[in-house]
């Protein structure tokens, strides 16, 4: 599954840039769904989907920020300031 690609492919050393990026940011673990049993899989999705239907999930923001400071927000970013979502209102 491809996640955000509507812009077109990434950018040649997109993938060597990301694994710096991953190798400067704090310890992260990573999930592949297609490891995990079919039968075994339908039942996580389907109580993830009953705990977010019930309101139990929670997403973590950091900062909600006017769209005129994304610039700001990147650069925060970037230098590994932020600890969840960094939610960008008009």
């Amino acid at each position: 599954m491809a996640v955000g690609v509507v812009g077109g492919p990434p950018p040649a050393g997109f993938g060597m840039r990301l694994m710096d990026a991953f190798r400067r940011s704090l310890p992260f673990a990573a999930f592949s769904s297609g490891t995990v049993p079919g039968p075994d899989r339908q039942a996580v999705r389907s109580s993830q989907f009953a705990q977010a239907a019930r309101g139990d999930l929670r997403t973590v923001v950091h900062d909600v920020l006017p769209l005129d400071q994304a610039v700001s927000a990147h650069r925060e970013m970037d230098a590994g300031k932020v600890f969840g979502r960094v939610v960008l209102v008009p």
